[in-house]
Parts: C-alpha cells; sequence; structure tokens
C-alpha cells in the first residue's frame, strides 16, 4: 500500500503543472485580448516616441545651439531665417511680392535678398530696376545695394552710380557710404569722395570722417589736410575737433583750432565747439 501511494504521488505532480499553465494561458490571453480592444478603439497599433519625445531635455546650464534659442517673439520668419533654404529663383520673388501690402513685402525682402545678392547680385540688381512699382523699385534699389555694398562695395556703388538721376539714386548712394563705414570708414569717405568731389561740404562726408576719426584719428587727420582748403576742409577739421574736445583732449583741440584754421567764421564755429565741452567739464 505505501508502495503504491509512493508511485502515484509522482503521477499527481504533471496534473498540478498543467494547472499552473492553464492559468497562465488564460491571463495571457486575457492580455492579447486587452491590446487587440485598445487597437481596434484608437485604429492603429501603439506609436513609437520620437527622438524629442524619448530623450531627457538639455541640462539648463549647457546652452542649446539650434533654432529653439530663436526667441519666441520673433516668430516663424526668424525660424525659417536660421534654416535657410536656397535663395528663390526671381519669378518666384516676384510671385511673393505680387498683390502684397507694404508690411508682408517688408517681410519677404528681409528673408530672401540676403540670398538671392549672395547668389547673383547683379540679376536681382537688374529684377529691381525693371521693377514697375515705383515704391517697391526704391525699397528694391536700396536694399539690394546696401547688401552687395557689405561684400563688393566698388561693384555696389558703380551700379548706383550708373541708375538716372533721382532723389532715390541720391539715397543709395548714401546708403552704400554709410554702410561701408560700418567696418571700413577709410574706404566709406573714399567712395563718398567720388560722389561729391571735394568742393562743396556734405554731412555724409563729415559723418564718415568723425567715425573714421573716432577709430583712427592720425589717418583721419592726414586725408583730411591733404584735401583743398576751402570750405568743405574746414567743415571736416571741425569734426576733427569735436572728436577731440568730446574725448577730452581740450588742449589738443584748441591747438588745432589756432594752427588749423584761417581767421574766419569756421575758425570760431571750432573754437565754440572746444569752449561747449570746457564749460562742460567745469
Amino acid at each position: 500500500m505505501d508502495f503504491a501511494l509512493s508511485r502515484a504521488m509522482p503521477r499527481s505532480r504533471p496534473a498540478v503543472r498543467s494547472k499552473k499553465a492553464r492559468t497562465a494561458l488564460i491571463a495571457g490571453a486575457c492580455v492579447i485580448v486587452g491590446v487587440a480592444f485598445n487597437i481596434a478603439r484608437e485604429g492603429g497599433p501603439p506609436r513609437e516616441g520620437t527622438r524629442a519625445e524619448v530623450s531627457p531635455p538639455p541640462s539648463p546650464a549647457v546652452p542649446v545651439s539650434s533654432p529653439a534659442r530663436v526667441p519666441a517673439a520673433a516668430g516663424t520668419a526668424a525660424l525659417t531665417a536660421n534654416l535657410r533654404q536656397p535663395a528663390l529663383s526671381l519669378d518666384e520673388l516676384q510671385r511673393r511680392l505680387a498683390g502684397g501690402d507694404s508690411s508682408s513685402r517688408e517681410l519677404v525682402l528681409r528673408e530672401e535678398l540676403p540670398a538671392l545678392v549672395a547668389r547673383d547680385p547683379e540679376a536681382i540688381a537688374r529684377y529691381a530696376e525693371l521693377e514697375a512699382d515705383i515704391q517697391l523699385r526704391e525699397q528694391l534699389i536700396r536694399q539690394v545695394a546696401q547688401l552687395w555694398a557689405k561684400t563688393d562695395a566698388d561693384r555696389a556703388m558703380a551700379w548706383v552710380t550708373s541708375l538716372p538721376e533721382s532723389p532715390e539714386r541720391q539715397a543709395t548712394l548714401i546708403d552704400v557710404s554709410l554702410t561701408v563705414a560700418e567696418t571700413d570708414a577709410p574706404r566709406a569717405a573714399t567712395l563718398r569722395d567720388t560722389v561729391v568731389g571735394n568742393i562743396e561740404p556734405d554731412g555724409v562726408l563729415e559723418a564718415i570722417v568723425q567715425r573714421w576719426a573716432e577709430r583712427d584719428f592720425d589717418g583721419a587727420h592726414a586725408w583730411v589736410e591733404a584735401r583743398p582748403r576751402n570750405l568743405q576742409h574746414d567743415k571736416l577739421l571741425q569734426r576733427l575737433v569735436y572728436v577731440r574736445a568730446s574725448g577730452g583732449a581740450l588742449a589738443e583741440a584748441s591747438r588745432m583750432v589756432d594752427a588749423s584754421f584761417d581767421d574766419g567764421a569756421s575758425k570760431s564755429e571750432a573754437a565754440a565747439i572746444v569752449s561747449r565741452f570746457s564749460e562742460a567739464q567745469r
């Protein structure tokens, strides 16, 4: 009897394991049914997370160099500028400009002109010349000239000089000179000199020479002194006196007034500049 019982016990174990397997199978089936139900309800398999969703955010201590750094106020236009595509064709530019108001045109030009000028400045310059809309033509010419002057001032100036005489031409010549003066005041002074000559006073030339003197006084002074002694020379020299006096070198500015000006209105005006700064320091 004991022997029979001992032989019977091992036979009962497979039955127990079979019961556990059935339980596991039932549980697994429930899971499968649940997944199938969710798939049917959502219309497709679960979506894998994108890299942006599954990656941890960057540490605040490490600056992120990406379009995400563009301030929100800059909007889509600034983001598009950072993700610059190849320059538009001129036909596409014309299509985008056609029928737009001044604000939309300004946005298109700000976004697209830099790439167009970089690719083919002569072509976009010619396109600007032939624009029928007078207001848009002036806007195109001035912006193209300024962008072109940043990379090739001589060709930009030659193009603007070749345009028919008009107020827009004069304004654009000023634009080119002042654009060049931002990085190369001596070159800008030479360019402006080719337009106005060395006879009549010119406020733009005076402003350029003043900027030049603020960076390289001796160079600007030598350039002015090499010019004919006339009213234009005196006006330029007054700018040099202003740079010295505003920088605190009042004694040197006074000596320049005494040595460089003939007696007359120009000398009195230069002396008044020095007096004004002398009184401000008292």
